[in-house]
């Protein structure tokens, strides 16, 4: 039973562990990634507008508006499908002990 409980640590903080680098990785990438669309948005606006400062001005506006609206939205599209997907897997975990019997005694 206790080599059991090894495995499934170690299967659960191999898990953790990979969520955190590809979370890190995809952070990294998509900052990347808006900086570059920001800066082109940034040029073409000032074509139109014919200030590259009033252009920096909209789209940092822009920007924050989303950054307004993910965090007032935070609960329903980050937080209950974090808490959904961690209870599902602790509750996984425990209907596969107790279909396992659970009271296997040997190591």
């Amino acid at each position: 039973m206790e080599r059991y409980i090894r495995l499934e640590s170690i299967d659960k903080l191999s898990v953790a562990t990979t969520f955190i680098i590809v979370a890190g990785v995809l952070f990294a990438l998509g900052t990347s990634a808006i900086f570059f669309i920001s800066t082109g948005l940034v040029q073409a606006l000032s074509i139109v507008v014919g200030n590259e400062a009033l252009g920096y001005f909209i789209v940092g506006g822009l920007l924050v508006v989303i950054m307004v609206v993910f965090y007032m939205n935070r609960k329903r599209w980050v937080e209950d499908k974090v808490v959904r997907s961690i209870s599902r897997s602790i509750l996984d975990s425990q209907i596969m002990d107790t279909e396992k019997g659970g009271s296997d005694e040997e190591d």
